[in-house]
C-alpha cells in the first residue's frame, strides 16, 4: 500500500484516503471448503461447550440451592434441640436445688442423666437423617447431570 503525500495543516491527517490494492484474493476450492468446514466444526464445538456451561450453571445453582435449604433445616433443628436440652437443664437444677436429702439428690441426678443419654440419642439419629437427606439432595443435580453427559456422549458415538 502506498500513501499519498498530501496533508492537512489543521488536522494533520491525509486529504485521500489510503490507497486499496486492486489485486484479488483467490483461494484453491479446497482450501476455501477446508476452511469453511473448519468454522462450521468449531461453530458446533462452541455451542456444545456453551451448552455445556450453561448446564454447569443450573447445576451449581440446584446445588447450592439444596445445600441451603439443607443447613438451615439441620440448623433450625439443632437449635430446637439445644433450647429443650437447656430447658431440661434449667429444670433439672431448679429440681435439683429443692432436694433435702441426698440420696433424692443421687437420684435425680441419675433420671437426668438416664433421660438426657436418651434425648441425645434420639436427637442425633435426628441430626444424621437431616445431613443424610442434605448430602442425596446436594448429590443429586450433579449425578443427574452426569448421567445425561454420558447418554450424550454416547449417542454421539453411536451417530
Amino acid at each position: 500500500m502506498s500513501k499519498k503525500s498530501k496533508f492537512d495543516a489543521s488536522t494533520g491527517m491525509p486529504n485521500e484516503a489510503f490507497e486499496t490494492p486492486t489485486e484479488t484474493l483467490e483461494m484453491p476450492k479446497e482450501a476455501l471448503e477446508f476452511a469453511q468446514k473448519s468454522v462450521d466444526q468449531a461453530q458446533v464445538a462452541f455451542d456444545k461447550v456453551k451448552d455445556v456451561a450453561q448446564d454447569n450453571v443450573q447445576v451449581f445453582e440446584a446445588v447450592a440451592s439444596a445445600y441451603k435449604s439443607g443447613v438451615v433445616d439441620f440448623q433450625k433443628k439443632a437449635m430446637e434441640f439445644t433450647q429443650k436440652n437447656m430447658e431440661q437443664a434449667f429444670a433439672f437444677s431448679r429440681k435439683l436445688l429443692s432436694t433435702k436429702e441426698f440420696s433424692e439428690a443421687v437420684s435425680l441426678q441419675q433420671n437426668f442423666v438416664k433421660e438426657q443419654a436418651e434425648a441425645y440419642k434420639t436427637q442425633a439419629g435426628e441430626l444424621n437423617e437431616i445431613a443424610v437427606r442434605l448430602t442425596t439432595e446436594t448429590a443429586q443435580p450433579p449425578k443427574s447431570s452426569f448421567e445425561r453427559s454420558v447418554k450424550d456422549f454416547s449417542r454421539s458415538f453411536a451417530a
